[in-house]
């Protein structure tokens, strides 16, 4: 949902002249203390004609505009809306845990500028997004060397927007990232109020176009929002009253807040801290008239809903008929979520860690059964050639490691499908034979092996008894 997100207008302009787009980090003096190499700062320009922006922002001359006048509104009657455009991610030469945005900007009133930024922690994953208006340092829930940084930009009520000139950012480690420990035990649930988004040919908060009987979910935060196509932030809605689950990506921000991550603990909880961990704050104004009964916007909620539903969603995997309560899994609040996951779709991995590699032409890519992970997944009819799918994960140095898989379920399914494991060293370690009819849409162990260091395989062959099918979706590596 595009909306806006912040009433706040910058009054100050952040100005700072940096050559080029390329992190420095400053040489550290052979005497130089612990405290003094933790001060050095990694400095770096965005570019932005770089910047994924949708069709509602503007290159001009002298910068980025963000113009949403065109934008389809959302029925809740926002009368501002907010744009994103999100930067390629950037290597740097030292960990960071505390950054400070500069921006040069014109910022009328009634507009304002936010910066996102995220980083990928040790364990391959991306921690949620952290927001700084400029000139603010924020701290980031992990330390690393890979970072993301995306614009923020909040129009007027006349669609009129801030310009940005220059977007610089500045790293340092502070080491303060363990202050923020969001990984727990297992997945963190919450039964939550969910309604149907639709708004086919409308935008989403991170640019994508709404298709008839899409899939993707909204959430009232953009700290879970995943890129435009993207599968980081995930969760999995499961319907009592079909027994239908359904695993996508949130895609949109909403319904009725904007900064309301209520699944997040209160010391972390961007807004509405006091309210139970897992209570959104519409259901709480709905039901307990909390703050006076009203959003962060002064409005009146009509419904508790702490979760949208896109179309494919809603209607086909989960079976709705209505907006009700549905049981909301937050994927990426898990430690097992922080592991490397590689998907069949490479457009989703990193392939420095993990990646797929397909042998033969018979595998095609497949919605047509609920639940995969991220996008889609591979599909091939069994028979006795192995041609297999390949699911290539780096470990530098050895270590024992759980594997898990994720398929789609359904009667046409393999009941014996073959996946073989493979250390580093050319060891077959394992040769399972998995009923895939069964326990789709979520993650299944396989096992748990000592693997070599270097690059370690999980094989999904076809050679199996003729007349199913089998999937090949994901692997998680922990």
């Amino acid at each position: 949902m595009q909306a806006s997100w912040r009433s706040t207008v910058v009054v100050a302009v952040l100005s700072a002249g940096l050559a080029g787009a390329a992190p420095a980090v400053d040489s550290a003096a052979p005497h130089e203390s612990v405290a003094e190499r933790g001060a050095r700062k990694a400095r770096w320009a965005e570019t932005l004609s770089e910047g994924d922006a949708p069709g509602d922002f503007v290159h001009s001359r002298s910068g980025l505009r963000y113009e949403p006048s065109a934008v389809m509104r959302r029925p809740e009657g926002l009368s501002r809306l907010t744009g994103l455009t999100t930067f390629p991610v950037r290597t740097l030469e030292q960990s960071v845990d505390t950054v400070r945005p500069i921006v040069s900007a014109a910022v009328a009133p009634g507009t304002s500028v936010e910066v996102d930024v995220r980083v990928r922690a040790p364990n391959g994953a991306w921690t949620e997004w952290r927001t700084a208006t400029p000139g603010e340092a924020v701290h980031l829930p992990a330390s690393g060397t890979e970072v993301q940084v995306r614009l923020a930009l909040v129009a007027d009520e006349h669609g009129r927007g801030p310009e940005v000139q220059s977007l610089e950012v500045e790293g340092w480690q502070e080491g303060v990232a363990s202050r923020e420990t969001l990984q727990a035990a297992a997945p963190l649930t919450y039964h939550i109020y969910a309604t149907r988004e639709g708004l086919v040919g409308s935008q989403t908060a991170n640019g994508h176009i709404i298709k008839s009987y899409d899939r993707f979910v909204a959430l009232p935060s953009r700290r879970g929002l995943a890129s435009n196509g993207g599968s980081e932030y995930q969760v999995r809605v499961c319907y009592a009253k079909t027994s239908k689950c359904a695993t996508t990506s949130v895609w949109d921000i909403g319904p009725w807040n904007t900064t309301d991550d209520y699944w997040n603990p209160s010391s972390i909880r961007q807004s509405w801290k006091s309210l139970p961990q897992g209570k959104p704050e519409a259901q709480a104004a709905y039901q307990d008239n909390f703050n006076g009964g009203l959003d962060e916007f002064g409005r009146r909620p009509a419904t508790p809903a702490g979760i949208d539903l896109a179309d494919g969603t809603f209607w086909t995997d989960l079976g709705m008929a209505d907006n009700d309560w549905v049981d909301v899994t937050f994927l990426w609040t898990t430690s097992a979520s922080g592991a490397l996951v590689i998907d069949n779709n490479n457009a989703n991995n990193d392939t420095t860690k993990g990646y797929i590699e397909t042998a033969g032409t018979n595998w095609v890519t497949s919605v047509n059964v609920a639940g995969y992970y991220g996008n889609n997944y591979l599909v091939s009819p069994t028979e006795a050639v192995s041609e297999p799918i390949t699911f290539w994960f780096y470990l530098p140095a050895a270590a024992t490691k759980t594997v898990d898989a994720w398929w789609t379920a359904a009667t046409d399914r393999a009941t014996a499908a073959p996946f073989i494991v493979w250390s580093a060293n050319g060891t077959q370690l394992a040769n399972l034979k998995v009923n895939q009819q069964l326990n789709g849409a979520k993650w299944n162990t396989l096992g748990t092996w000592s693997f070599a260091a270097g690059w370690n395989k999980v094989q999904l062959s076809r050679w199996t008894t003729a007349g199913a099918y089998v999937v090949a979706d994901a692997i998680q590596v922990r």
